[in-house]
């Protein structure tokens, strides 16, 4: 079954190359979609030149969503999250799951 589900995310620092790429590389892999969310901007996460450029224009202090749609959403936002902390500067919040 298909689930939906979105997490917000302060970032305290901005994402480095790595982290980006990193991102990139497991969204890449996850059998369904992935969408980061800020500033009333939504962009595809597989989508690289648009993610990359999305992150980059992030200010400082920013509060972005991860939104994950498809089977085990549960387990890419922990993904997610483990590489977002990679710079400890980083805070989490489960916000919503909705099965459809």
């Amino acid at each position: 079954m298909n689930k939906v589900i979105s997490s917000d995310i302060k970032t305290n620092k901005r994402l480095s190359m790595r982290q980006i790429m990193n991102l990139y590389q497991v969204t890449k892999e996850f059998k369904g979609n992935i969408y980061f969310i800020c500033n009333h901007k939504l962009v595809d996460a597989k989508k690289l030149s648009t993610f990359v450029s999305f992150v980059l224009i992030l200010q400082e202090c920013a509060t972005m969503k991860v939104i994950l749609e498809g089977k085990n959403v549960h387990a890419m936002l922990e993904k997610v999250q483990d590489i977002c902390k990679e710079n400890d500067d980083f805070g989490f919040q489960s916000n919503q799951t909705v099965n459809i």
